[in-house]
C-alpha cells in the first residue's frame, strides 16, 4: 500500500487554517487551536510515559477532548482501542486483557463507575473532560452534577492541563502499522477486534470529495455516530478534518440540535443510520426552507425501510431541496461504507456502486477466484484500500481474506447479494442468516420482505431460535401505533401463508410498539431473544394464534 499521511499529519497542514475544524454545542474551535491542544496533549501523554506502540484504550464520547486525545496519541505513534463510553467494568477488563493496553483514557464524570481501576497497577487511568469546551452556564451546571466526582479526582490525573513545553520525540510517520482497534457489530454473536491502520481510516476521507463531486472545502460534517462506530469515526471526524472542513460534534441524538445547527449553516452532511433517520422524520423541528442547507444524507449500518426514503425524499422535496436520502453499504472490517449511491447515479433499492479504489468480486461458495457475473446472487468480497490489517487474537478462527496470484487483497464478507448490469450492488442478506428448518435453507431476509408487505407493519426482524431439537423461526413486527396489535398479527399470518413455503413460516409472531436497539442504532436481536425466553412476549404470541 502506497505511504500516505498519518491522522496527525492530516491536520497538521492546516495548523494556519481559520476555518472551524470542531462544532460543539455553542462553541468552535478552529484549526489552529485545534493543531495547538493536540500538539500540547502529545507532549502531556508522552511525558506520562506512552510512547509509539503503547497500547491505550479511549472510553470517551463525541467530546473535542476524544478527538484531541485520538490524534495526540496517533502524533506519538500509539495504538488506540476505542471502546463504547458506557461499557460496562467488567466488559471493560476483558478489553483491556485482550487489547494488553496499559492506559485508559476516560471522561472525568465516569469516575465512580471505574475507581476500582485505579488501584490496578497494570492499567494507569487519566481522565478527559468536555469542561472546557462548555459555555459559561454549562460550566456551572457541570460542577454542580458532578462535583462529587471531580473532587474525588487527583487533580495529576486530568488530561486538560497540556504542557506547553515540547518534548522531544520522534514524530509517527507510518500511516501502514497497527492504529486503532475497532469492535465489529456483533449484534447476532460474537464481535471480533478488527485491527485498522491510517491508510485504512483515512481513505474514506479521499473517497467522501469524490462522493460529494468535490465540495468538501466548507462543509459540516455531523459527528453523531459514536468513534467506536467505523462509520462515525472515518465520516463524521477523520473524512471532514482531513479536507479542511468541519466536524459537527454531538454526545447524542438531539433532533431539535440537528435542525438547529442546519438552520444556522454549520449543518450540511448528514451521515445516519436508519433508527436515527426515523427519528429525525418524526422531529417536529425537521421542517421549513432552511433544510435547503443540508446538502447530502447518506444512510447506513441497517437496512433502511422503503418508506424512510419515500418520507425523506417528499419532504426535501416539499421545501425544494434537491437533497436525497442516499444508501451505502460497508463492514467494520473496511471501516465505512464502500458502496453507495450518488445523488448523480443512484438505484432505488440498491446500495450504489463501488468507490473510488474500491473493487468488487461475487463469489461462488468455493471458489474465491472468480467474478460469477451479474444479476447471481454471490458471496461479496472486497478489495480496497480500506480492508483492514486483521483481528486481533483470532487464533485458529477462519482467515477473512483472499489473495490472488497478483496478491491482490480481498476481504470475504459473510454477506449474499448480486450487482446488475450498470455496476450497482444490491445486498440480500447475511450468508452465516441462513438456516437449515427441516432440512431446508431459510433465508430471514425473505420472511421480512413479505412481513413488511402489510399495511401497518414500520419495521421486521426474523430471528431463529435455537430450542434444544425444535428450532424455528420468531417474527418480530415493529408497528404503527394506532393498529391494534392482535389483528395486524393475523393479517400478517395470513399474508405470509400466501407468500412462503410452510417450511419458511415463523412460529411466532410477535408484534411490539418499537424495537429495542444498540447503542449504535441497530436491532438488538439478543435483547429480543432474552426477553422471548424469559416470556415476556406470551401475551402477545397468544394474539397471533
Amino acid at each position: 500500500m502506497a505511504e500516505c499521511l498519518t491522522l496527525y499529519q492530516s491536520i497538521k497542514k492546516f495548523q494556519d487554517s481559520t476555518n472551524t475544524a470542531l462544532y460543539f454545542r455553542n462553541k468552535k474551535i478552529d484549526y489552529i487551536s485545534l493543531v495547538k491542544r493536540v500538539d500540547g496533549l502529545a507532549n502531556k501523554l508522552y511525558s506520562l510515559g506512552i510512547r509509539n506502540n503503547t497500547v491505550v484504550s479511549l472510553l470517551a464520547p463525541n467530546v473535542p477532548e476524544a478527538i484531541l486525545a485520538l490524534y495526540a496519541l496517533n502524533k506519538i505513534g500509539a495504538l488506540v482501542a476505542i471502546l463504547h463510553p458506557l461499557i460496562p467494568i467488567n466488559s471493560l477488563k476483558d478489553s483491556l486483557s485482550e487489547t494488553k493496553a496499559s492506559f485508559l483514557l476516560i471522561l472525568d464524570v465516569r469516575y465512580q463507575e471505574y475507581e476500582s481501576l485505579l488501584n490496578d497497577s497494570s492499567v494507569k487511568v487519566y481522565f478527559l473532560s468536555a469542561y472546557p469546551d462548555l459555555n459559561p452556564l454549562e460550566k456551572l451546571g457541570f460542577k454542580f452534577l458532578y462535583r462529587k466526582q471531580l473532587k474525588a479526582i487527583n487533580k495529576s490525573n486530568y488530561l486538560y492541563r497540556l504542557n506547553e513545553e515540547k518534548e522531544d520525540f520522534p514524530l509517527n510517520t507510518d500511516s501502514n502499522k497497527p492504529s486503532v482497534y475497532l469492535r465489529s457489530g456483533g449484534t447476532t454473536g460474537k464481535s471480533k477486534t478488527v485491527i485498522l491502520s491510517d491508510s485504512n481510516i483515512m481513505y474514506p476521507g479521499t473517497q467522501s470529495e469524490w462522493i460529494l463531486n468535490h465540495k468538501i472545502p466548507g462543509i459540516s460534517m455531523i459527528g453523531l455516530l459514536p468513534l467506536f462506530h467505523g462509520f462515525g469515526l472515518s465520516m463524521g471526524v477523520v473524512a471532514p478534518l482531513m479536507n479542511n472542513a468541519a466536524s459537527c460534534l454531538m454526545i447524542k441524538y438531539s433532533g431539535k440540535e440537528i435542525c438547529s445547527k442546519i438552520r444556522q449553516g454549520k449543518l450540511n452532511v448528514l451521515i445516519t443510520i436508519p433508527y436515527m433517520c426515523d427519528k429525525l422524520l418524526q422531529d417536529r423541528h425537521f421542517k421549513g426552507k432552511k433544510l435547503r442547507n443540508l446538502y447530502a444524507t447518506y444512510i447506513g449500518a441497517d437496512k433502511p425501510e422503503a418508506r424512510l426514503f419515500q418520507e425523506f425524499n417528499g419532504r426535501m422535496k416539499d421545501y425544494g431541496s434537491s437533497n436525497r436520502l442516499l444508501e451505502g453499504y460497508g463492514l467494520t472490517e473496511t471501516v465505512a461504507v464502500n458502496f453507495v449511491n450518488r445523488s448523480s447515479d443512484y438505484e432505488i433499492g440498491s446500495v450504489g456502486k463501488p468507490l473510488l479504489g474500491v473493487k468488487l468480486r461475487l463469489a461462488s461458495s468455493n471458489d474465491y477466484s472468480k467474478d460469477i457475473g451479474p444479476n447471481k446472487n454471490g458471496k461479496i468480497m472486497i478489495s480496497s484500500p480500506t480492508v483492514c490489517l486483521g483481528y486481533l487474537n483470532t487464533g485458529k478462527e477462519r482467515n477473512p481474506f483472499y489473495y490472488d496470484q497478483d496478491k491482490t487483497k480481498w476481504l470475504i464478507t459473510e454477506d449474499i447479494g448480486y450487482y446488475d448490469e450498470k455496476g450497482f450492488l444490491f445486498f440480500e442478506n447475511r450468508s452465516q442468516d441462513v438456516y437449515k428448518i427441516a432440512g431446508y435453507n431459510v433465508f430471514p431476509s425473505n420472511i421480512e420482505k413479505y412481513s413488511n408487505e402489510v399495511k401497518g407493519v414500520l419495521a421486521s426482524k426474523a430471528i431463529f431460535i435455537k430450542d434444544n431439537n425444535h428450532p424455528y423461526f420468531a417474527l418480530f413486527v415493529k408497528k404503527e401505533s394506532s393498529l391494534d396489535s392482535s389483528s395486524l398479527a393475523k393479517e400478517i399470518k395470513d399474508h405470509l401463508l400466501n407468500c412462503l413455503i410452510k417450511y419458511s413460516l415463523p412460529e411466532k409472531i410477535i408484534v411490539l410498539n418499537d424495537f429495542p436497539y444498540t447503542s449504535i442504532g441497530k436491532i438488538d436481536e439478543m435483547k429480543l431473544i432474552e426477553n422471548l425466553k424469559k416470556g415476556l412476549y406470551e401475551a402477545l404470541i397468544k394474539q397471533s394464534k
